[in-house]
């Protein structure tokens, strides 16, 4: 018995098939595909037996060429959404201070020097960090404090203080690790708080990425 040719679409492209035939079955087997980018490739092997008639075996082809056009555009579909969730938007960055300094209340800190700016969603010239795409957000900072000034610091998103650290007289690391909600276009930055603070150059830094 002789079946029309059967193919498959797999991502857009149609994939011709290589027919290899038997005494009791005919065989539809695909040639092996290449891509690293590839999510799943569908493979297609009908069996038909001598028993079933033209118009049977017809039908069955019809059927299985229908469900793999189906599931490969799903595949492509969730491939595509799957990329704008994930690391088409994915940020992350490290700076810290290049200079020892006493910030007046209220002043941004300048971190100024980069470690890693992946995203480039960090700008150097005004020690803001600007979210490219909504979503769930991660930021820590830690300031290398004097002895002779009180360790007050902010974390800001949009103007408004989003939280705030105090930390006593003394020679420390004083900061903290808070998660925020951003949209897009959110600006988030290190302030100084209600009173005078000396940074110590690169003891001190600000980082922050993106989790979701």
């Amino acid at each position: 018995m002789q079946l029309e040719a059967c193919h498959i679409i797999v991502h857009s492209k149609e994939v011709r098939p290589v027919h290899l035939r038997t005494r009791s079955a005919t065989f539809c087997a695909f040639p092996k595909m290449k891509s690293k980018t590839l999510v799943c490739v569908v493979l297609c092997q009908l069996v038909v037996l001598t028993w079933l008639t033209p118009a049977q075996g017809k039908g069955l082809l019809s059927n299985l060429m229908k469900q793999a056009e189906t599931l490969s555009h799903g595949l492509d579909l969730a491939s595509k959404v799957g990329d704008i969730g994930s690391h088409r938007n994915d940020v992350a960055f490290t700076a810290v201070t290049s200079s020892s300094t006493t910030y007046r209340s209220g002043s941004t800190i300048a971190f100024n020097t980069l470690k890693i700016n992946y995203g480039n969603a960090f700008n150097r010239g005004n020690y803001r960090f600007t979210a490219p795409s909504e979503g769930l957000y991660v930021f820590s900072w830690s300031i290398a404090t004097h002895s002779s000034y009180v360790g007050n610091s902010r974390i800001m998103i949009n103007s408004s203080v989003y939280h705030q650290v105090h930390c006593q007289k003394t020679y420390q690391q004083c900061g903290a690790t808070v998660t925020m909600w951003l949209k897009r276009n959110d600006q988030v930055w290190v302030a100084s708080g209600y009173s005078s603070i000396y940074v110590y150059a690169t003891h001190s830094s600000f980082s922050g990425w993106k989790i979701h």
